[in-house]
């Protein structure tokens, strides 16, 4: 067949600070570094992580709740994006009016997507779209968090052992190309876990052509299964920075974007990132000629870790035992205002832990870090300790110029 080119980004949340110059003239600023790839795209995919919504109709949640005006979905469409994915942890922010409103406007602008729906049934069918008269299937997963469906209620499409991969091996043979798009992971960690990698990889075995995976704000690597380019996580897209006051730290993790370009040839797919970096204004910057060196040097450690089983498993090991410290005070906290006669303290506890133990990257860190202190191999491995530093160094990298 002719190559089709598919440029997929990821999490776009204009909220804040961010959301009158992406709404304004400026918007096409915001992103010109992008621009090239995304005019040469014949279909660029974003992740709208944020409900479109006026009205403030907030679910209860640990985490902020994101919105911003409808008038959004008009914007993402004059920047390029011909199909936009729903399923992340900010979809149901503003609950069912929030998700019902943001259904409503994506589809006054055509604007194909997938993710959720009002049903699970909804939620978990594919985009389809023609692409130079190939059909293209695009699914979209998210793991458990406060956004998912629950039963066939409303929300984001559960990513499970079962239901996502049974959905694409259904889809064999009745698309020309099926992409997979996964919201899950560890924010912030260079590594994915065994978890977020195994669903990455259970998606390509199960019959997709691609796999592209975000949330963890961070890039974290790639590789090819049996000829299946497989991204696990591309870092964010064009984001806010402003939470509850908060605002995260210039240069980091947050600010090293990716976008994944594939393209579908009679030879085989192949998969590029190009990275940029957001800056302090939060527009989209190319990076320096020793940036880009350190963002390769990072790429080809991620996938030099990610290639070895054993490896792998130490460096998300230790991941977890960071990650579990950082838990362990919240969750003593949690477990005693659990048993508070404050009804409402009590609630809050309950949200905590439940989120904790329903998320699935969330999960993962629980209990992997019970188990290495069940297994008293909570001490921390040097050596990967050092590896990880090496790694948050390239990032930070990544932002010198020259």
């Amino acid at each position: 067949m002719s190559s089709v080119n598919i440029l997929v980004t990821a999490d776009v949340c204009p909220h804040a600070k961010l959301e009158a110059s992406f709404l304004g003239a400026g918007g096409v600023k915001l992103i010109a570094p992008a621009q090239p790839f995304i005019d040469r795209a014949d279909l660029v995919i974003g992740n709208l992580e944020v409900a479109l919504c006026d009205e403030e109709t907030p679910i209860p949640k640990c985490g902020p709740n994101l919105r911003v005006s409808p008038k959004a979905a008009a914007k993402l469409k004059e920047l390029g994006f011909g199909l936009l994915t729903l399923a992340n942890n900010h979809t149901m922010d503003e609950g069912i009016p929030g998700l019902e409103r943001t259904l409503a406007e994506l589809r006054s602008q055509k604007i194909p997507h997938c993710g959720a729906g009002l049903t699970h049934e909804d939620a978990c069918q594919p985009a389809v779209v023609s692409v130079k008269g190939k059909s293209v299937a695009v699914f979209n997963f998210a793991e458990g968090e406060y956004a998912q469906a629950q039963g066939n209620g409303p929300g984001a499409a559960r990513l499970d052992p079962f239901w996502s991969e049974n959905r694409v091996q259904r889809a064999r043979g009745k698309y020309d190309i099926i992409i997979v798009v996964i919201h899950a992971g560890n924010e912030y960690q260079p590594i994915p876990s065994l978890v977020t990698a195994a669903f990455c990889r259970r998606m390509a075995d199960a019959g997709a052509d691609a796999v592209i995976a975000h949330h963890a704000h961070i890039p974290q690597g790639m590789e090819y299964r049996h000829g299946v380019p497989v991204c696990f996580s591309l870092g964010n897209f064009l984001f806010g920075n402003e939470f509850g006051g908060h605002t995260v730290a210039w240069p980091g993790a947050w600010y090293l974007v990716s976008v994944a370009e594939l393209d579908f040839g009679d030879a085989g797919t192949t998969l590029r990132l190009h990275p940029f970096k957001q800056m302090p204004d939060l527009s989209l910057a190319e990076l320096s000629p020793k940036g880009r060196a350190a963002f390769d040097r990072y790429l080809v450690r991620c996938n030099e870790i990610l290639a070895d089983p054993v490896l792998h498993q130490r460096y998300w090991e230790q991941e977890a035992r960071d990650l579990f410290k950082n838990l362990k005070p919240a969750l003593a906290d949690a477990a005693k205002k659990l048993n508070s006669e404050n009804e409402e303290e009590a609630y809050r506890a309950a949200t905590l832990l439940y989120g904790l133990v329903h998320c699935d990257a969330h999960h993962e860190t629980l209990e992997r870090g019970l188990r290495l202190i069940y297994e008293r191999r909570f001490a921390d491995a040097p050596e990967i300790v050092q590896g990880l530093a090496e790694l948050r160094a390239l990032i930070k990298e990544c932002f010198v110029e020259g």
